[in-house]
C-alpha cells in the first residue's frame, strides 16, 4: 500500500496543499485573491474536495477564500486547475527518482 502524506499552509493569499509520497509531491497552489468564486471548480471536483466559503464574511469584505479545500477529500487530479477561468489554482509536480535509477541514467548519458 502506497504512504501518502498531506500538509497545507497558508503564505500570503496562497494556499498550498501538499501531497508526497515516495515518488512524487504536489502542491496545489490556491492563490484566492485571483478567485472570482464562479464556483466552477466546486462543481467539477469529481471528489467534492472543493465549497463555496463563508459567503456572509465575503458579502460584507472581508478577507475570506471564496472555496475552501477539503485536504482529506482531494486526490490532486488537477481538475480545478484545468478549468478555473482566473488561473486560481496552479499545481507543480516533482518526480523523484531513487538513486539506483539516477545512477543508471547518469551512465547511460556518459
Amino acid at each position: 500500500m502506497m504512504e501518502i502524506e498531506k500538509d497545507m499552509e497558508v503564505e500570503g493569499s496562497h494556499i498550498l496543499a501538499k501531497q508526497r509520497t515516495k515518488e512524487s509531491e504536489k502542491i496545489l497552489d490556491y492563490d484566492y485573491k485571483k478567485c472570482a468564486g464562479c464556483s466552477i471548480c466546486v462543481a467539477i471536483c469529481p471528489k467534492k474536495a472543493l465549497q463555496e466559503g463563508p459567503l456572509m464574511e465575503i458579502a460584507k469584505g472581508l478577507d475570506a477564500p471564496p472555496v475552501l479545500l477539503d485536504l482529506d477529500q482531494c486526490v490532486f487530479c488537477g481538475m480545478c486547475v484545468n478549468f478555473c477561468p482566473m488561473k486560481a489554482f496552479s499545481m507543480s509536480v516533482r518526480e523523484k527518482t531513487s538513486e539506483p535509477e539516477a545512477a543508471e541514467a547518469a551512465e547511460a548519458n556518459a
